[in-house]
């Protein structure tokens, strides 16, 4: 039933499309036919691929040294008390705005999206874990360490626990940052993907491909949010935080 309410909001958002489709924009039928035709030439597939490959590398990195850097963080009151100006220095500015400094840096390729989807990912990914180890109860805390538990029972039993689900809830946000400055990325860094593709479309007046390619990227952002709702749930299940239970 869901899934037949997500065809049908899709399919009058499609129909609207159609309404106001003119000479300027194209038709829902054109850019398919346009999305077709890459497809056939292999261009699309490739691009995906691609698109995929700096995803899951820049989403991996973001989040690894994001959890790492927060956990430091959250067990460094001193360390935190001192970083914490610059990080609130470099948050704010925009992936984009480092864009011609790391293709000088990189040059062109899969470097600079891969940074800037590990930079866009980072901070958001350190300030929720941070919080995270702070709203860790003392108490249990406390009384693990009364009860003799080593650094190891502190952290599966007490600290993992607690964390599990504010991580996660950071993994799916770090996943959709990560989606939305792939695409960025790769119009300025990359010679191939989507958002290549993309650029490529429009200097060649192909409006039709570069709304058919838009809505490919629509639809893959909505199957990676999806993908990370049902992880959520899992974890919300697995350590009982699931509200409907």
């Amino acid at each position: 039933m869901k899934i037949l309410k997500i065809l049908f909001s899709i399919g009058v958002f499609i129909g609207i499309w159609g309404m106001f489709s003119n000479e300027l924009i194209s038709s829902p039928r054109q850019s398919f036919e346009a999305i077709i035709e890459l497809y056939k030439l292999g261009a699309l597939q490739n691009g995906l691929k691609d698109s995929l490959v700096r995803y899951i590398l820049g989403l991996g990195i973001g989040v690894s040294f994001g959890i790492l850097f927060g956990g430091l963080l959250g067990f460094m009151p001193k360390l935190n008390a001192f970083i914490s100006p610059v990080l609130d220095l470099l948050r704010p500015i925009s992936p984009i705005a480092w864009i011609p400094l790391v293709v000088i840096i990189f040059g062109i390729g899969d470097k600079p999206t891969i940074f800037i989807i590990a930079y866009a990912v980072f901070f958001p990914v350190v300030l929720l874990s941070l919080n995270a180890l702070k709203q860790v109860p003392r108490e249990l805390i406390l009384i693990s360490k009364n009860f003799g538990a080593n650094a190891w029972q502190l952290f599966y039993g007490v600290y993992f626990p607690s964390c599990i689900f504010a991580l996660v809830s950071a993994l799916k946000l770090g996943a959709s940052l990560a989606w939305i400055n792939l695409v960025v990325g790769e119009m300025v860094g990359a010679q191939t993907g989507l958002g290549y593709l993309i650029i490529d479309a429009r200097n060649q007046l192909e409006i039709p491909a570069v709304l058919g390619l838009i809505f490919i990227i629509g639809i893959i952002g909505m199957m990676i949010n999806a993908l990370f709702n049902a992880i959520e749930l899992y974890f919300t299940k697995r350590f009982g935080y699931d509200k409907n239970k």
